[in-house]
This record gives C-alpha cells, sequence and structure tokens, in this order.
C-alpha cells in the first residue's frame, strides 16, 4: 500500500480537466468496479483488480438514461451497503445516489472520467477518503 501512489494520482485527477468538464451523457451504462481505496484510521488501504477478483469482490454500478440506478454485487466498502437502487442525480462534477426511502442516506460522489473509466471519490467530514473507486465498461475494458 503505497501513499505516494494514491496521491499522485489523486493530485494529477484534480489537475485533470476532466475532473470539471465531466459530461453527465458519459454516466449511463453499466461500469464495473475494478480499483478502490479506502481509509481505515491511519492507513490507506488499496484493494487491486487482482484482491477483488481473489476475494470474490465483483461490484457492478449501473445507470440509467431515465436517471435511476442498481448496485449489484458485494459492496466494496461500508458506506455502499444496503444501498441497492434508487435516482442519480448530477451537479457540476459531482454524482449523487438519491436513496428512494431517506435522503439522510443519499450519498454523493466527486466524479471523473479518465481514458474512458469513472473514477469515484466520496470524503467524509474530515477529509478521509471513504471511497475512491475505479469502474470500467465492459466495452471499454481491453
Amino acid at each position: 500500500m503505497k501513499l505516494k501512489s494514491i496521491f499522485s494520482k489523486f493530485i494529477e485527477w484534480l489537475k485533470s480537466p476532466e475532473v470539471f468538464g465531466s459530461k453527465k451523457m458519459l454516466i449511463p451504462g453499466q461500469w464495473h468496479l475494478f480499483e478502490f481505496y479506502v481509509d481505515k484510521g491511519e492507513e490507506l488501504l488499496h484493494f487491486d483488480e487482482d484482491t477483488l477478483k481473489k476475494n470474490q469482490m465483483q461490484f457492478v454500478l449501473s445507470f440509467f438514461e431515465n436517471h435511476e440506478f442498481k448496485l449489484a454485487g458485494k459492496a466494496p466498502v461500508k458506506l455502499l451497503e444496503g444501498t441497492t437502487d434508487g435516482n442519480w442525480s448530477v451537479a457540476r462534477n459531482f454524482i449523487t445516489l438519491i436513496n428512494p426511502k431517506e435522503f439522510r442516506n443519499n450519498i454523493e460522489f466527486q466524479f471523473a472520467f479518465e481514458k474512458g473509466n469513472l473514477k469515484l471519490l466520496k470524503k467524509d467530514a474530515m477529509g478521509k477518503i471513504e471511497f475512491f473507486g475505479f469502474f470500467y465498461a465492459p466495452k471499454q475494458k481491453s
């Protein structure tokens, strides 16, 4: 787990014009998680594609053009547990997963696209990374 690696990727992402220029028309589709980071206490944990496969952690996030979403598979982080479907909305470079039963359970991510991959970032109030995930659309994975 290399902290330098995640921070350099994160800084690169923030500097990217794609962060502020992402188009919501790119969002609809099926997105498969292939890598993610979470902050556990004082440690930033990294889960790569091999680790996800080994632990059978398949996770798919589907966004539909009618602004509904569905989550399928094993939730990689507590933040997403219990969430299976609802609506989504976009404002600037933030995407919100809207819980149909309780608005207090909405989840807002900063998002960007890079090389056809979707990146989602969620931080807590203290600035710790709750989830920084990388997703690919199956047709784009080589």
